[in-house]
């Protein structure tokens, strides 16, 4: 808590420059590292003057940033990025869509910044991570939704199974952007296999989301979220709505801000 604390005190300085904001302090040199990669991101300086709090992971490894919509939020969203993609970037993609709404945000850095099998954080340690910092930041079971965008979203399924078959049981709604499920996947495989319990998705709640100018429809696009909204009902999942947009493509989510507002809706209507 007190490392915390100074963070947002140092990162609220006027003396410092935008692109080099105090949090590394609290960061080792591999998180820092990391942290310096994530202030080239497209949308980095958006996020910096957000003045979010920055965690360090259990492992050192990466960070969490966190945002919040009012001081002691009752929703949160616990977000994953796409590939190659940033914490800092997911939040100022969504805070747009917050500000008003006192929702709390929470962004995991769950690319290591590398290359090769072990590029990014498996399910187990993204549920880790952010099952420790929800915990820290005090939101109940039922108060969160998890949203994966691209490969954050081809992980999302595990991540969610994890919290409803043996975790926290914290995620009320799950949204799945511009990422469909794939089958011979690891992650995917060890749910049908039984690994996070018996039929840890039977009765999650979900929205998909794509667009028809997806480059990968079968994957990614409105196909592929709708053969993925068929494979959770088969697990017995619920499927609320699928948001399909016309005349967006990868990311269509949260590129139409109408899109992203019907979401929010779904998951503050409960």
């Amino acid at each position: 808590m007190r490392t915390a604390a100074l963070l947002c005190l140092a990162l609220a300085l006027p003396e410092l420059a935008p692109g080099a904001p105090a949090a590394e302090q609290a960061l080792n040199a591999e998180a820092e590292s990391l942290y310096r990669r994530a202030q080239q991101g497209k949308f980095y300086a958006e996020a910096a003057r957000l003045k979010p709090e920055v965690l360090p992971t259990s492992d050192g490894k990466s960070f969490l940033v966190v945002w919040k919509g009012a001081a002691r939020p009752k929703r949160w969203i616990a977000s994953l990025h796409g590939t190659g993609g940033f914490a800092t970037d997911d939040l100022a993609l969504w805070h747009p869509r917050l500000a008003e709404r006192g929702i709390g945000l929470v962004c995991l850095q769950w690319w290591l910044g590398s290359e090769g099998p072990r590029a990014y954080y498996r399910p187990q340690e993204v549920y880790r991570e952010l099952d420790r910092a929800l915990r820290r930041l005090g939101a109940k079971p039922g108060s969160v939704m998890l949203h994966g965008f691209s490969r954050g979203s081809a992980n999302s399924y595990a991540v969610a199974a994890l919290d409803a078959g043996r975790g926290a049981r914290y995620f009320s709604l799950i949204a799945a952007s511009s990422g469909g499920v794939s089958t011979d996947y690891p992650p995917t495989r060890a749910i049908v296999d039984g690994e996070f319990g018996k039929e840890p998705l039977k009765g999650t709640r979900w929205v998909t989301a794509a667009g028809a100018k997806d480059r990968n429809p079968d994957r990614d696009g409105i196909p592929g979220m709708r053969r993925t909204a068929e494979w959770l009902r088969g697990q017995g999942a619920v499927v609320l709505e699928a948001i399909e947009d016309p005349d967006q493509g990868h990311g269509a989510l949260q590129r139409n801000p109408k899109n992203a507002e019907r979401l929010l809706d779904l998951f503050l209507a409960r």
